[in-house]
């Protein structure tokens, strides 16, 4: 993760709105955010980790909102951009707000998250950081913000816990196989059992049995050929032997139908007859009388339309006469409407002019009043005046008598120095003091021992070199002797005629004589064993003065640097006294100084009560003087309305045509106001009456020259209609006479029988058809019975035998088919058979695989010797640091029980617990082991660069070892590897290239200072 920006609005101490752009600040690789203690430093991580998880260390979730909400905020926020895995820029939010009504309740906290892509931001379905991160809140506070108290919190995990912290951080869950093995091994296990159950159902499937199946479908398909030969002749007899017996059905139906025709055939041609006839009175009447028929009902219409003409124009002419006489009655009110519309604007004008008289009074009334609050306003306005200048006069005086701001902080700035200066002399006296002790305590150990510490490395090598060689020339005497009793040994074995061990031979002239050597060996080994002791001393001396002699450099150091502090501060000093050059106060004393310093702040105070009682007089003034003008803008306007409303009041009366003004100033304004309502309704009621009696008068004239038109055009068309049914009535006599038809009653009669000439015809074409059909047919059927020589009384008997035959043919054909399916089945349950045995072999070694797997990954046992490797592998990174700041005399290793250790090297290579690390060897453990993490996590994130912070510590490092821990800070730059530390320690902000400061004002809260 790499911090972007972090805005902070209502947490904790932070009242008002704060921001932190990261960028500048990783920028330079070391960065720091100082402040005084509570000043707000390590809301920052807070802010940081609530807005990723909605945790913070600091609080639990019992009414955490309202607790971590500045009591003067009404809503808290948190904005933090970073970038993540992949290199993509992510946002995280958090925001809540207090209760308008209650102010211990707030709103249930909401979080939000985003991707950017590009400059636009990206909603997420989830609020979840450790999917982005990789790490959960727990880790991330051991290894990327790692908060006030808590940095050295994974050097003191136990076993089981460090171990679970590498599974998360290292994603090792991949390596606990067990229970996939065991899921497996389950799994092939069911499957044997499945495979095992299927194989015993298919036991009785062999090859042997298939063979038996085989054997029995050859005879059946033998016996099959015989029966259906069998069926073949008798099927050939039996269809000959149907074929006749149809023929004699045939000839039967044939004669029956040639019978039923033959009846029918008298009705056919009566039918014929009969449309013959028709179609010859169709073919010469229809027409004629169709047309007769058509000229009566035109006439009939005629003779109605002309009826009902006549009696419309009739009443046409009564409904004018009626209109003529009521429209000369209206047309005499029409010619006065004129008159009445003048006397009706009129009443409008009148009746506006009163309106505005009732208007022009009320303003003349505001128009006094307001005149009144004028001058009021103008008496306030001279007396506050005055009040300004007597105010005036007594600020010049205050003045008179103020003192230069510059000089009193110059002199106070004097007076805080020299106390800084009193104050660093005595701590550094002090400091100095302790140390010179400790260097004398140091001595006093060199002298014990009757050593210096210029002399002791020779003086104990030289005491370590004499004991060894003297330890030497003991061992040489003791192998001398050694070899002599074993001589001794071999010589008194020696037997005469037995071959020597020695050289084999068996003569034994001159046997070796020698003395019991025991005491001597044992005198010997004990002068060794004390030798071994005394070298040992003295190399655990050496250890020992090693440490010493180092500590004694490191103070003598120190002491030096105190020294040189010291006179420097001196010198400082006495110049700091050379320029105290006020005479009225003294430099060892402030007492008189601080007496005037309090008058100058009174007279100070004074002067700005009264500027600021001035400046308030001054703003009333003023409002006043706006008051004043708004006043008299106000009574201009009003003054201008007056004017307006008298001159359209005077348009109005110029506007009166025929009414006078006079008669109805009595009236009230609604009394006007229904005349005009009731004259605009005559006058109305007069010009719509008009209109519409105008309106009908020339319809009603309309209406008559149609009706006139229409009833002369209808009596011309009645007499030409009568006198075509004349010509036509005369034509069909003409047509009876030629024809010899009796009358046109006869031929109406013959034309109701309304024939289907189409069907009819079709009818009488198929009996026709149908007749000679059935004719020929049974002329046919009679010549093939006499052709066929067959006895038709033996098909009862052949019938019975072709359905015996037909029987054990079916029988055969389905015992046929019952093999072939068994034996397809029989050979198919043999290959699965197969082919479930073959399986079954390779599950079961499988599960023997398997469970050789599962004994080696039970209990996590796998899972915890990768993470063995992994933080045997971190341990390795963090010394190449930590051998470093600590100078070469601890490492640290990790013991059986996955559980830190140091190997001490000032004393013989030794392990034993972190937890007997001084404070600050504690410390440097636990940043190289927070660098290493960071260097082995880095890849997991994904990120070109990687971040941590550390908030304290460093107040428990000397100078040399805060030199070296800055030193390896700085080197992590080039290592794209960035650090930010949090402290309150103001003299590391000069070792730090960027910095931000966190200061905190009484009124503003904790704010946020920019130091780049």
């Amino acid at each position: 993760m790499l911090p972007l920006y972090l805005s902070i609005e209502g947490l904790y101490s932070y009242q008002s709105k704060q921001e932190i752009d990261f960028t500048a600040l990783t920028a330079a690789g070391l960065f720091g955010i100082f402040g005084k203690v509570g000043s707000g430093k390590s809301t920052i991580l807070e802010a940081i980790t609530f807005a990723l998880f909605a945790n913070t260390n600091r609080l639990n979730s019992n009414n955490r909102a309202y607790n971590m909400m500045n009591l003067n905020s009404n809503q808290l926020r948190i904005e933090f951009h970073f970038i993540g895995k992949e290199n993509k820029k992510y946002s995280f939010e958090a925001s809540w707000r207090r209760n308008s009504k209650q102010f211990e309740k707030v709103t249930t906290p909401v979080r939000k998250a985003y991707v950017f892509e590009g400059d636009e931001k990206i909603p997420l379905e989830s609020t979840d950081a450790e999917t982005i991160l990789g790490i959960s809140y727990k880790n991330f506070n051991r290894t990327v913000i790692v908060p006030q108290g808590q940095f050295k919190e994974f050097l003191e995990l136990k076993g089981a816990e460090r171990s679970g912290m590498m599974k998360e951080l290292f994603n090792l869950d991949h390596y606990d196989l067990f229970y996939k093995v065991a899921s497996l091994s389950k799994e092939t296990e069911l499957k044997l059992q499945n495979i095992s159950g299927a194989v015993q159902t298919l036991e009785d499937y062999t090859e042997e049995s298939i063979a038996e199946l085989l054997l029995q479908l050859e005879n059946e398909q033998l016996k099959l050929q015989e029966v259906t030969n069998t069926h073949q002749q008798l099927d050939q007899q039996h269809q000959k032997l149907l074929e006749v017996q149809q023929f004699h059905k045939e000839i039967a139906i044939q004669k029956q139908a040639f019978a039923q025709l033959s009846a029918e055939q008298g009705t056919i041609e009566n039918l014929k007859k009969q449309i013959l006839l028709f179609q010859k009175v169709d073919r010469i009447f229809k027409h004629a009388l169709d047309n007769l028929a058509d000229l009566q009902t035109e006439e009939f219409q005629l003779t109605q339309d002309f009826a009902q003409t006549k009696h419309q124009l009739n009443a046409v002419h009564t409904a004018l006469l009626t209109a003529n006489s009521a429209y000369k009655i209206v047309e005499q009110d029409f010619n006065q409407l004129d008159n009445k519309r003048i006397a009706v604007e009129d009443m409008r004008n009148i009746v506006h002019i009163l309106k505005l008289q009732i208007d022009i009074k009320k303003e003349a009334e505001r128009l006094a009043n307001g005149q009144i609050v004028l001058q009021g306003v103008d008496q306030q306005i001279l007396n506050k005046q005055t009040l300004v200048q007597e105010k005036q006069q007594e600020i010049t005086n205050l003045k008179a008598s103020r003192v230069a701001s510059s000089l009193l902080m110059t002199i106070n700035d004097w007076y805080s120095k020299q106390e800084q200066y009193i104050k660093t002399q005595h701590d550094l006296e002090a400091d100095l003091k302790i140390k010179r002790k400790d260097y004398q305590d140091i001595i006093l150990q060199f002298e014990k021992e009757s050593l210096t510490p210029t002399s002791w490395r020779e003086k104990l090598t030289e005491d370590e070199k004499s004991a060894s060689i003297l330890l030497e020339r003991i061992q040489s005497d003791e192998n001398k002797i050694q070899v002599k009793q074993q001589l001794a040994n071999f010589s008194h074995a020696l037997t005469a005629g037995e071959a020597c061990p020695l050289c084999g031979s068996e003569h034994h002239p001159h046997i070796m004589q020698t003395e019991d050597v025991s005491e001597q060996l044992v005198k010997l080994k004990s002068e060794k064993t004390h030798l071994q002791e005394t070298i040992l001393q003295i190399q655990q001396r050496q250890q020992r003065f090693i440490q010493l002699d180092a500590n004694l450099i490191t103070l003598q150091r120190d002491i030096d640097k105190s020294v040189e502090k010291l006179n420097t501060l001196m010198i400082e000093f006495n110049h700091h006294l050379t320029q105290f050059t006020w005479t009225n106060f003294q430099h060892n004393d402030r007492t008189s100084f601080d007496q005037w310093k309090l008058q100058a702040e009174s007279i100070e105070q004074a002067c700005t009560l009264a500027e600021s009682t001035l400046a308030a007089i001054q703003k009333e003034l003023d409002d006043l003087k706006i008051k004043k003008e708004k006043y008299s803008n106000g009574l201009n306007s009003i003054a201008l309305t007056k004017s307006t409303l008298e001159g359209r009041s005077s348009i109005h009366e110029q506007l009166i045509k025929r009414l006078k003004l006079s008669e109805f100033e009595q009236f009230e304004i609604s009394e006007i106001e229904i005349l005009i309502t009731q004259s605009l309704q005559s006058i109305d009621h007069i010009d719509q009456e008009y209109s519409r009696l105008l309106n009908e008068i020339n319809q009603f004239n309309i209406s008559i020259a149609s009706l006139s038109t229409t009833s002369n055009t209808l009596e011309t068309q009645l007499k030409n209609k009568q006198s075509k049914i004349t010509l036509q009535q005369k034509l069909l006599e003409e047509l009876l006479q030629q024809n010899d038809f009796v009358s046109l009653d006869a031929v109406k009669e013959i034309l109701k029988q309304q024939y289907d000439l189409e069907k009819e015809e079709l009818r009488i074409k198929r009996f026709e058809e149908h007749f000679a059909i059935v004719k020929a047919n049974l002329v046919q059927l009679e010549q093939k019975i006499n052709q066929e020589a067959v006895d038709i009384s033996q098909i009862t008997k052949i019938s019975q035998d072709l359905q015996l035959a037909k029987e054990a043919k079916e029988m055969l054909i389905g015992q046929l088919q019952s093999l072939k399916d068994q034996i397809l089945i029989s050979k198919k349950r043999y290959a699965e058979k197969v082919e479930l045995q073959i399986a079954f072999d390779k599950l079961a070694l499988r599960n023997k695989n398997l469970s050789i797997l599962s004994n080696l990954f039970k209990g996590n046992g796998f899972v915890d010797y990768i993470s063995t490797q992994y933080l045997e592998d971190l341990c390795h990174i963090a010394n190449h640091r930590f051998e470093r700041l600590t100078r070469g005399h601890l490492k640290l290793i990790i013991n059986s029980e996955n559980d830190f250790e140091v190997m001490d090297h000032l004393n013989g290579g030794k392990s034993r617990s972190v937890r007997t690390l001084s404070g600050g060897q504690f410390f440097q453990a636990s940043l190289c082991l927070a660098l290493a993490l960071a260097e082995s996590t880095r890849s997991l994130n994904q990120n070109e660069k990687n971040f941590f912070f550390i908030d304290e510590g460093f107040g428990t490092q000397d100078t040399e070892s805060v030199n070296l821990i800055f030193e390896t800070l700085n080197a992590l730059h080039k290592e794209n590897r960035i650090v930010g530390i949090i402290s309150h320690v103001d003299e590391l902000q000069e070792r730090i290239p960027v910095s931000v400061k966190i200061v905190k004002d009484e009124d503003l809260g904790s704010l946020i200072l920019h130091d780049f």
